[in-house]
């Protein structure tokens, strides 16, 4: 896994969670399109057991909205969203937020936390229950992630997600692998 420590940046935060017609409950708050054509999705997330769960579901249907017909893209994306979420939730005190661009070859996950400690992977002890396989998990997945320290405080995790290049609805696109033609010719081992 590599992990690149990146100069200081600037950064917009949303602060507020719009309640949820259905349940009652604060979903995050969402904003739209982010200039240049591509798709930006962002929310403020708490501390509560239950932010990994809000956010896993507005991400997904971000996803679905951006991205149709790619259900292995989308089952990793919202793994690397549970796993940087939660990473937020259980080792920092405050609020963050999480931002996903969508563009033509990859996601961008970028969640921001108050902790100025990054991220470090270790060891998992599955009998201990304690975790460690989510940065392990998110590099398997992505290859990188990038962490930029916040001015005054916290920082920015970023995680890049490899896409397919074609939208679902490109012409052409398959989402099953053309089969392999098939010749009779007798073969020689």
């Amino acid at each position: 896994m590599t992990i690149t420590a990146v100069p200081t940046t600037t950064a917009t935060r949303p602060t507020a969670a719009a309640p949820s017609a259905s349940s009652g409950r604060s979903l995050p708050a969402t904003r739209g399109r982010s200039p240049v054509g591509t798709e930006r999705w962002e929310a403020a997330f708490g501390t509560s057991p239950e932010a990994v769960a809000l956010v896993r579901a507005a991400a997904r249907a971000f996803f679905e909205r951006v991205r149709p017909g790619h259900p292995r893209e989308e089952e990793d994306l919202l793994l690397v969203v549970s796993e940087l979420v939660t990473n937020a939730v259980r080792h920092t005190h405050g609020p963050g937020t999480i931002t996903v661009t969508a563009l033509d070859d990859e996601l961008d996950i970028a969640v921001s936390d108050t902790s100025r400690t990054p991220p470090l992977p270790r060891l998992p002890d599955p009998q201990a229950g304690t975790g460690g396989l989510g940065l392990h998990l998110i590099a398997a997945l992505c290859g990188i992630l990038q962490i930029t320290l916040d001015p005054g405080a916290g920082k920015t995790v970023h995680a890049h997600l490899p896409c397919q290049h074609h939208p679902a609805d490109a012409p052409g696109h398959r989402t099953t692998p053309e089969p392999a033609p098939f010749n009779p010719r007798p073969r020689s081992w």
